[in-house]
């Protein structure tokens, strides 16, 4: 009978540690209707996509026959980046309520740079699909539009980190509460940075989504996230993401909370 390897553990332990996450999420959105800026809303999609994946890769790996499940599941590791950076622009959003969100030059380089980071999760999934069983003649183009996500997604959090920057010169005009916000995810932004920064060290880790063809450095084929090491996978990736929805989901309701 199948068993799970070390990476079929961490996607099971992923299903627990994300499912508090993905319902406190969703009682916020309810809770608000969309009140507030959609910082929530990413933030649930993410943890759904987290817990989508981890079952999936359980389901793969206990059920062999069917390799469409471990696809799925590899295209989801990395499409998910966009909802959680998305969910920090919404979270920068929802705390310069009534400041810096209300500057319509401001609100348009938000939504410009949501849809940049829309288009890496266009790239990543035509990417994931291109060159996999599905599509075996266009593993070139795959290869391609994959990395050229991962360099969106870096992008993307460099102007994010930028515009964070920014917004800390209207820290007298927030109140106390937005500014708590604030600081949540000034602390979250560095894990988040050492994320993506793995993200793009495993587009380059090898030639295929599987991680079969790896790279001729071996340094680098050990950041493959399915083939390489599997203390980095855990450690630069699964880690600094849940330390960083972690932090996002405090600081937007423990440290944002309203005193009257």
């Amino acid at each position: 009978m199948p068993t799970l390897d070390i990476r079929g553990k961490l996607a099971a332990a992923e299903i627990g540690f994300y499912a508090p996450i993905a319902v406190l999420s969703f009682i916020l959105i309810v809770r608000y209707a969309f009140r507030r800026d959609a910082g929530w809303f990413f933030l649930f999609i993410f943890s759904a996509a987290r817990m989508a994946g981890g079952a999936l890769v359980v389901a793969g790996q206990l059920q062999p026959a069917k390799t469409d499940l471990l696809l799925a599941a590899y295209i989801l590791e990395n499409a998910a980046l966009a909802p959680l950076l998305l969910s920090s622009l919404g979270f920068i959003g929802m705390a310069g309520q009534h400041t810096y969100s209300e500057n319509p030059r401001v609100t348009i380089s938000l939504r410009l740079l949501g849809f940049v980071g829309l288009a890496g999760l266009g790239l990543s999934i035509a990417g994931g699909i291109l060159g996999s069983p599905m599509s075996p003649n266009q593993a070139s183009i795959g290869l391609i539009l994959r990395r050229a996500a991962s360099g969106v997604f870096a992008g993307f959090y460099v102007v994010l980190f930028m515009v964070h920057i920014g917004t800390w010169t209207y820290r007298w005009h927030l109140r106390s509460y937005r500014r708590s916000l604030l600081w949540g995810i000034s602390a979250a932004l560095p894990f988040l940075g050492v994320r993506i920064a793995y993200a793009v060290l495993s587009a380059w880790s090898a030639s295929d989504l599987y991680g079969t063809r790896p790279s001729s450095n071996p340094t680098l084929a050990n950041f493959n996230p399915i083939t390489g090491n599997w203390i980095f996978y855990l450690a630069l990736g699964l880690v600094m993401e849940f330390v960083v929805a972690a932090l996002y989901l405090f600081s937007s309701t423990i440290l944002a909370k309203r005193h009257r």
